[in-house]
């Protein structure tokens, strides 16, 4: 047919063809959503509220507790991971004194034989959540577990964790052994924390398709202690970004020197299928641990 009606008839033609397909990337482009933002930070906040491992009064956890809120007020994140708090009780009075803005506890752990328990607080609700303690592997006995939320960020899901992995605390023996084993412990939970994703999550709930990990992981790769220990490479080699990556030392300081320890970067986010923004870690005495705060683009 276009040869039948010429040259002219072959150009007008063509220039419809070129006109449609620019129509039709234009279409493409407009029913393309853009990604949305979630601002999320994840905060050890050692012993919360007592701030200690006893029992304090009520004045003086008021106290801490107002503290904390003081911190989020500023930081106004979306989604809360936190370490350390005792129990719903505390989280729910967190909730409450970051008021105006309005958090729900969306989960707190109850592991057993602690009072450092793991917790997420958001604005919106959740889909679904829980906590599960992590399982043993021969003599490696990790402590905790992971606690899970699925939110609804615009029309895309994500799976977000709250993580505390094994501490570096060496209290009797040979500390070697001690510390080797407190690396192994880090070592299963990880292990165990990509098993999550990809038996339970992948499976209950294929709609999910980026994954946030943050938390206080106590460890790095800048101390001789941590030299072999796979945790945190564990993740990256599983294709999760760190937010920290490429980042000099002293842009990363989560956990400042104290009690002969130095400087260190403990807690981290880890993302997949996300875009991880700037971290902003915010100074305070409120707890051994800074608050780390980021920017998460979801895709729709």
């Amino acid at each position: 047919m276009l040869v039948r009606h010429g040259a002219g008839g072959v150009r007008y033609s063509m220039r419809n063809l070129c006109v449609g397909i620019v129509l039709l990337f234009a279409f493409a482009e407009l029913g393309r959503a853009d990604p949305v933002r979630v601002r999320i930070t994840a905060w050890n906040l050692q012993w919360f509220p007592d701030g200690s491992a006893k029992a304090s009064t009520l004045e003086k956890q008021t106290q801490h507790i107002q503290a904390a809120a003081d911190v989020l007020k500023t930081l106004n994140p979306d989604i809360l991971l936190l370490q350390e708090v005792r129990d719903y009780d505390a989280c729910a009075r967190l909730g409450e004194a970051v008021a105006p803005q309005k958090y729900q506890v969306t989960i707190c752990s109850a592991f057993k034989g602690g009072r450092q328990q793991e917790a997420i607080l958001a604005k919106m609700p959740a889909q679904a959540a829980w906590a599960e303690a992590w399982k043993s592997t021969g003599s490696v006995d990790p402590p905790r577990g992971l606690a899970f939320a699925w939110f609804k960020i615009g029309n895309a899901s994500i799976g977000v964790y709250s993580l505390h992995l094994k501490s570096n605390l060496v209290t009797k023996g040979n500390p070697e052994t001690e510390t080797a084993m407190n690396i192994q412990k880090r070592e299963v939970a990880v292990q165990q924390l990509l098993a999550h994703v990809h038996d339970v999550i992948a499976t209950a709930i294929p709609s999910i398709k980026g994954i946030i990990i943050g938390g206080d992981f106590n460890t790095n790769h800048d101390q001789a202690m941590f030299a072999a220990e796979k945790t945190l490479n564990t993740l990256t080699d599983a294709a999760y970004a760190n937010v920290f990556e490429g980042l000099p030392l002293s842009q990363r300081i989560t956990h400042p020197a104290n009690h002969g320890f130095p400087d260190a970067t403990f807690d981290y986010f880890f993302g997949k299928e996300v875009k991880l923004g700037s971290p902003i870690i915010t100074p305070t005495k409120v707890s051994d641990h800074f608050p780390v705060t980021c920017d998460i683009e979801v895709g729709q």
